[in-house]
Formats: structure tokens, sequence, C-alpha cells
């Protein structure tokens, strides 16, 4: 979900199967620690949408129990119809009980996943007391058998406070990064894979940009300076998070060793984006850049998308406030403005990971889209799905 709770990637895991393509090679070339017996591996980063309905200083429920346990459903459906090996989950909402339900909901469609989660929003919550019963949301990492999965961290990137299942609070936005270690039984080797939420703020995309350009050029947008800083801030947010994150991974490498490393997640930001360069500057990949001749795949999309198309009529209070003392018909039009550009579709969730050699293919799709002649979509988001193939060719 972008841009939710404002006040209060894609590493070859268990082969190092990357990169490019070639004629098919025999079983003795393969990588030693490919899973026995199987040709593809999969990885999923997916926002799963908590379905809370966010006010500046309240949560409440944003659906039907109906709706809510409709959309489960079908999540679990395509997941069980996709079985990727390791899904990076984001907005899994209320834990540790949701991700509780995953593992049973898969296991009684006979899969056999294993979990670790982190809380990233909390509100204030003790044992037997919630302020806000119905917010415990955050991150989960399932893992497909025979993999081994265990949770290595909860990392803060920003906020101020802490949560957890069952304690918590936090004053204001908080945001985490799960880090967590898979080991392959076959081999024993080990990998990093982690997921994360980033801030939101004040979408800064190029349809954004521009319509405030030209909202200010215009003479409609007089404190544009005042917005631009608002704009800013939020970047600084993200890349700190971003350091703070990658820094952590880089000392878990350095005492590993670990054969591969995978981050992925709702990052809200887009390709090319000062995040984004940061990221390539720290050594990872993005892994949509590997497969010759990828499309572009836009993973939040309000025109097709009714939930992400719900979820852009509200406003960020930092845009509300940027743009508070502007006359009451500017105001209006760079509203209109905002809400036009922010309904572009857009790519926002990743996965990356750190770049190295391997002979399998890659092919990268989007998960969780709505079936055909179906207006129910699992999540506002739609996730991003690596293939690594040992099928030829390409």
């Amino acid at each position: 979900m972008v841009g939710w709770w404002r006040h209060l990637a894609a590493w070859s895991l268990l082969a190092s199967l990357l990169w490019g393509c070639s004629s098919a090679p025999p079983t003795a070339d393969r990588p030693p620690d490919a899973l026995s017996g199987a040709d593809t591996f999969k990885v999923l980063t997916y926002n799963t949408l908590h379905g809370l309905q966010v006010e500046r200083f309240w949560v409440r429920p944003g659906e039907m129990l109906e709706q809510q346990l409709a959309r489960f459903n079908l999540r679990v459906d395509q997941l069980a119809e996709t079985q990727p090996d390791v899904a990076l989950l984001q907005e899994v909402n209320p834990l540790p009980h949701m991700a509780e339900r995953y593992v049973e909901a898969l296991k009684a469609r006979g899969l056999h996943y294993s979990q670790v989660h982190q809380v990233d929003a909390c509100g204030l919550r003790l044992p037997g007391f919630a302020l806000l019963k119905d917010l415990n949301n955050g991150l989960v990492i399932l893992a497909k058998a025979p993999l081994r999965l265990q949770r290595l961290d909860g990392l803060k990137l920003s906020g101020t406070g802490g949560c957890h299942d069952q304690v918590g609070w936090q004053l204001g936005e908080l945001r985490y990064a799960l880090i967590a270690e898979v080991t392959s039984p076959a081999t024993q080797a080990k990998y990093l894979v982690s997921t994360a939420h980033l801030h939101s703020g004040i979408e800064r995309d190029m349809y954004v940009l521009h319509a405030l350009m030209d909202a200010h050029q215009q003479g409609r947008l007089k404190h544009y300076d005042h917005l631009m800083a608002a704009l800013k801030e939020d970047q600084e947010l993200r890349l700190r998070e971003l350091h703070t994150w990658i820094k952590a991974l880089h000392r878990y490498q350095e005492n590993g060793p670990y054969a591969g490393l995978i981050i992925g997640g709702d990052f809200n930001f887009e390709p090319g984006s000062p995040e984004y360069r940061e990221l390539e500057r720290f050594g990872l990949q993005d892994t949509a850049e590997l497969p010759p001749e990828m499309p572009m795949l836009n993973t939040y999309d309000p025109t097709l998308n009714p939930l992400a198309g719900h979820e852009e009529t509200g406003l960020p209070p930092e845009f509300d406030l940027a743009i508070a003392t502007e006359s009451t018909a500017d105001r209006q039009e760079i509203i209109t403005d905002y809400r036009r550009a922010i309904s572009q579709a857009r790519r926002i969730d990743f996965l990356f990971s750190m770049s190295f050699m391997s002979k399998a293919c890659l092919k990268q799709a989007l998960f969780g889209q709505a079936l055909s002649g179906d207006r129910l979509a699992g999540s506002d988001h739609y996730g991003v799905i690596n293939t690594y193939s040992y099928h030829m060719p390409c």
C-alpha cells in the first residue's frame, strides 16, 4: 500500500543460479547448491495490503470481514499455484496470527512452508491490551520445505519506538527490515534473504515532479520550494533507511560465508531515482535488468487494479501541509494535478541481488493479478516473482 502509516531482491537463492542464458548444461555442470531434482527456483516479493483505514491519529478496519477473507483466500490460491521457494511479504496484519494462517492454509493445500516475521506497526500494545487492536502489521518471510529458515534480525530502519509480537509502542511511523538465513539441506550452503517496506510520504515520481513543476511555472504553486523540501526530506529518509539496512547485510556477509543475497519489498521509489542508484552503489542490482529485453512491469497500477485506485483517493498529510498556504482555487488545482499524476502505473516493488554469475536463465513476472473478468485483487500491489531455470532456451 503506497503511503500507509504516515503519522503514527533478487539473489539466486539456493542455486547460484543467476544471470544470462546459455545452452542447457549437463547435470554435472550445475552449481553444487542447486536443489536436488529441481530445475527451477522461485523468489517472490509481494505487498499483501493490510486492509486497514489509516487516519491521522487512528487506525480502523478498512474492509468488511468477508472481503478480507476473500482476498486472503485468493492470495493463498495464487501462492499455492505458483509455489515460490521463498516469499518476501509486506503489510501482513495482524502478526503473528496472519503469518501462521499462511503456513496452515498452504499446508492444507499440500505445501509445507516455514515462516519468520517482524512487526513494524503496532500502536501501543501490551499483553492483553492494545490501543489499536486491529493493528499489528509487518513483514513475513516464507520458505518452502526442504529449505531451512532462520530469523537473524528485525532491524529498525527509522522511527521512534519498537514493535514486537505482544508488546510495542511507537511515536509516528516505524520501518523495519526482516533479515533471515535460508539453508539448503543438500549442501548446507547458506543464503541471506531480507525484506522491507520503506518510507513513502509524498509520491515522488516523474509524473508528480512534472505536474508540480508545471503548476509552479503557471503561477499556481507559489510555495514550490516548501513542497520540494518535503519531497527531499522523504527521499533522504529512505536513503538513511537503505544505508542502515545494507550496512547490516554487509556485516552478516562478512561474518558468513553466504553463497548469495537477495532483498525485496515495497521500496516506494522508482527505477533511476537517487535511492535506486544508491542500491547500485552498494553493489546490488535490480534483477529486472538482468534478463535480455525484459519489459517494464508496473507493480502499482491504479488504472488496472481497483484496490490501487481506491487507495489513491486520500492525500498524504505532508502534501496537505506543504500546500496549505496556497489560495483555495490553486490548492484545488494542485490536488487535481497530483491525483492525476499518481494515477499513473509505476514500478515500486523490486527484487535486488548481489551480482554473480551462474548458468541459469532468469525470468521475471508479475504476481497476483486479478483473474480475467474478476474485479477481486489480492492486494493494491502486484508482486514480482523471479524464476531461475535450467530449462533452455531462455
